[in-house]
């Protein structure tokens, strides 16, 4: 079979085409990669009524309305920095991002030498939450905090002045709530009583041997709350999350997991905030949708000293169960 010269040459320029097609989308891949955009696609700050996050972390988005087909999936983030030349360059592309230390004055929870474990977060709190009136849960969340910082109270004074405490004393102390080891970290929201308990636990327990980890993170807090000082929800007790200048974008996910994997592919990222943003004004809008958790995620592990947003500034959402999470070596992360 013969072919003319012009069917080959047409035959090689198809062929170079091709390969050209090939580059270009290559080259597009790189230029729209979420790690090569500001805030890795997110706009604005998670606690900002205005902002949009960047990507959506999880196997399957929750809604095929406008607003989720506008939300991208994580492409892994940094993967396209990784399979270029200079992926040495990046700490990501050489075994994940490095640990970091604790906050200052950090008790988080931690596991006691005795056999209790206090709560730990986990991806099976990430069911949705119930919607209620705003007002209502707040003073409902008051209460149980009150009636949850007393049981405990009175259970870790009984463990401190014993470290052989039965197993009854470890199952009593179980049924506290997150919101009270977590009201015991907030100078802002501790009383005497709660204040005691801390100052007698870091006393007799070192948070570094034995922490809670979920995965490599050290869980620093778990549902978080503490007075609004201002805002819709002034004077009552509601969630708080973090805000800081560390923060380097969030995503939104349906698991505490898929929220640190996404972490692990961000370059520099060491801390997660997760929370439920609810606002059922607005709960068309990803970041308000039922059962979706906001992964904040920033460069350094930060304090809950940071954590005022409690919602109600600009909009009338609410925080609910925000956990923190510091990617540790006490946990296994890299050193």
């Amino acid at each position: 079979m013969f072919f003319s010269i012009q069917t080959i040459a047409l035959v090689a320029s198809t062929g170079l085409l091709a390969a050209q097609g090939a580059s270009a989308i290559s080259i597009e891949e790189r230029s729209t990669s979420l790690c090569n955009q500001a805030n890795y696609g997110a706009s604005g700050y998670p606690w900002k009524s205005n902002s949009t996050p960047g990507s959506f972390c999880s196997q399957t988005k929750p809604s095929n309305n406008k607003y989720w087909k506008q939300m991208p999936f994580s492409d892994s983030y940094d993967k396209v920095r990784c399979s270029s030349s200079s992926r040495g360059r990046y700490n990501v592309c050489t075994g994940g991002n490095k640990r970091t230390s604790l906050p200052k004055n950090c008790n988080p929870p931690h596991k006691f030498p005795w056999g209790y474990t206090s709560p730990k977060a986990s991806s099976t709190s990430s069911a949705a939450p119930k919607s209620t009136s705003s007002a209502a849960a707040s003073k409902s969340s008051a209460a149980a905090s009150a009636g949850s910082s007393a049981v405990a109270s009175s259970v870790a004074s009984s463990v401190a002045a014993s470290p052989a405490a039965s197993s009854d004393a470890a199952a009593s102390s179980a049924v506290a709530s997150p919101v009270a080891s977590s009201a015991a970290a907030s100078s802002d929201a501790a009383t005497p009583a709660s204040a005691a308990v801390s100052a007698s636990a870091s006393a007799v327990v070192d948070p570094l041997s034995y922490p809670v980890c979920e995965t490599t993170y050290q869980v620093t807090y778990q549902n978080y709350t503490r007075v609004a000082a201002n805002g819709v929800w002034m004077g009552l007790t509601m969630g708080a999350a973090a805000q800081d200048a560390s923060y380097m974008t969030y995503t939104l996910s349906t698991s505490v997991d898929d929220c640190l994997a996404a972490c692990d592919q961000i370059e520099g990222c060491v801390f997660v905030n997760t929370y439920y943003d609810v606002n059922e004004e607005e709960n068309y809008l990803p970041k308000h949708t039922d059962g979706i958790l906001t992964c904040a995620m920033f460069s350094t592990c930060v304090s809950t000293d940071n954590n005022d947003n409690w919602g109600g500034q600009d909009d009338p959402n609410t925080i609910v169960n925000s956990n923190g999470y510091c990617k540790s070596s006490a946990c296994g992360a890299p050193a």
